[in-house]
């Protein structure tokens, strides 16, 4: 089994009922036969790259990607132009803060990110929620330390356990569903640690968010009038949390008893509010108007609730379990784990866990990321004879990396500008790449060094 929570697999229950709108699904970065075997850890272009476990993703204003690539415990950024690089942690699996390209993570799972850039991360097995600054690239603790319990406070006293999902708002709160514990958090921009909604009790009960009950709380959304939308992995259920009130808005409902049935199964049927059936939903998106897009993992589909409905369609996916690219109908995922939505074009990014690739859902007449073949020339580097330093003479404004030949980042910036002064210390000698700017003016130069 791929993915980090196990449950078993029931009774699928198969309807169709498809959006109207023919969305066309693509794969941006990563490869698969459809096996579940191309796990790895490849930085780099289109099908070269490799993920193990993509879960969350995000998209930040300007269309880069983030995704938290949970089995190799970092988080990977996926630029406009399609090039993959790791923004922070390693394959190795631990907990340290500091610059991003020592900061270690274990199995983070969620990622949301600010207007600033900054990303955070639900770190699960730390139990902690991380922020990765856009400016300095220094990774830091917002909240939770390494045990795990249930504690409301400030920064590092409050207590998570198994944090899956994090949403911010515009205010710079943060909100997290609290697998372990069943309840929905809320950190203030100060750092202090709330509970939203639920009562650390295994349940299923809407109302009062201080009296509700939640069962496998695992994505979690906003919509712009800051109402939560959350997903049930284990009630098979979305849920809304608008002015203190917990609400079901799709799947398993118990037509007003609010009580918890331990034997409702999951499935898989469109249609009208609680009449429909989810198994394992888990990503969560939330448009402008109030539309709800859920990654129904078991199910392999993506699925919309519409707001002035309540009726739940498919967009992606043909419940069959694959690997193929094409129209929405026919579209195949591997269990689709995290789902942003770049509302500035209305595209879908999806965490194909299964198959370990990121696919984009394009409405009609968007295309899609085109990673670059063949990089620009444009970079003269050059040794310093008297130190370790490499000099970059010129080089395209922007974003650059130096990775090596399996493509582990050893040094990056968000802001090269030419002439820059690289120091090589601590850096083993070997092949690397440099890479510099960004869509069409991306160069890459190979960099010996030597001792």
């Amino acid at each position: 089994m791929r993915k980090l929570i196990l449950l078993p697999l029931l009774l699928l229950i198969y309807s169709t009922g498809f959006s109207q709108i023919q969305y066309t699904v693509s794969t941006i970065a990563g490869d698969s036969a459809g096996k579940g075997d191309t796990a790895g850890f490849v930085n780099g272009y289109g099908s070269a790259v490799r993920f193990n476990v993509p879960a969350g993703v995000a998209v930040d204003t300007m269309g880069n990607i983030y995704v938290a690539d949970a089995q190799n415990n970092a988080i990977r950024k996926i630029a406009q132009s399609g090039i993959v690089s790791t923004l922070a942690g390693d394959t190795v699996a631990g907990f340290l803060d500091g610059a991003a390209s020592v900061a270690l993570f274990n199995m983070p799972y969620g990622v949301c990110a600010d207007d600033s850039g900054n990303v955070y991360v639900a770190d699960t097995y730390n139990n902690r929620i991380r922020k990765i600054s856009a400016k300095t690239g220094m990774v830091t603790t917002v909240a939770g330390n390494d045990s795990a319990g249930y504690r409301n406070g400030a920064g590092s006293t409050a207590l998570f356990n198994l944090p899956l999902g994090v949403a911010i708002d515009s205010a710079y709160n943060l909100y997290v569903t609290d697998y372990g514990n069943n309840v929905i958090r809320k950190i203030s921009a100060a750092g202090i640690v709330t509970t939203l909604a639920g009562n650390d009790t295994i349940g299923y009960r809407n109302g009062l968010d201080s009296t509700a009950e939640f069962y496998g709380v695992a994505g979690i959304a906003l919509d712009k009038k800051a109402n939560v939308y959350v997903t049930e992995y284990k009630n098979n259920s979305v849920r809304e949390i608008s002015g203190g009130i917990v609400t079901t808005i799709a799947g398993y409902d118990t037509l007003g008893a609010d009580t918890f049935n331990a034997s409702t199964a999951p499935g898989y049927v469109n249609g009208y509010h609680d009449t429909t059936r989810f198994d394992s939903p888990i990503g969560i998106a939330v448009d402008d108007t109030g539309n709800v897009f859920i990654s129904d993992e078991y199910n392999n589909v993506i699925r919309e609730v519409r707001a002035a409905t309540q009726m739940v369609s498919t967009i992606a996916g043909s419940s069959a379990l694959g690997y193929k690219n094409g129209l929405y109908d026919t579209a195949e995922f591997y269990a689709p784990i995290g789902l942003a939505l770049y509302k500035q074009k209305g595209i879908f990014y999806v965490g194909d866990n299964g198959n370990n690739v990121i696919r984009g859902i394009y409405p009609p007449g968007v295309t899609g990321i085109k990673p670059i073949v063949k990089p620009i020339k444009g970079i003269t580097v050059y040794p310093t004879p008297c130190n370790d330093n490499l000099m970059i003479a010129s080089a395209p404004d922007g974003p650059a990396t130096l990775f090596d030949i399996t493509g582990r980042v050893v040094w990056s910036t968000e802001h090269l500008k030419a002439p820059y002064t690289l120091s090589t210390a601590g850096i083993s000698p070997g092949m690397y790449f440099l890479r510099a700017g960004e869509a069409a003016q991306v160069s890459v130069v190979k960099v010996v060094v030597e001792r």
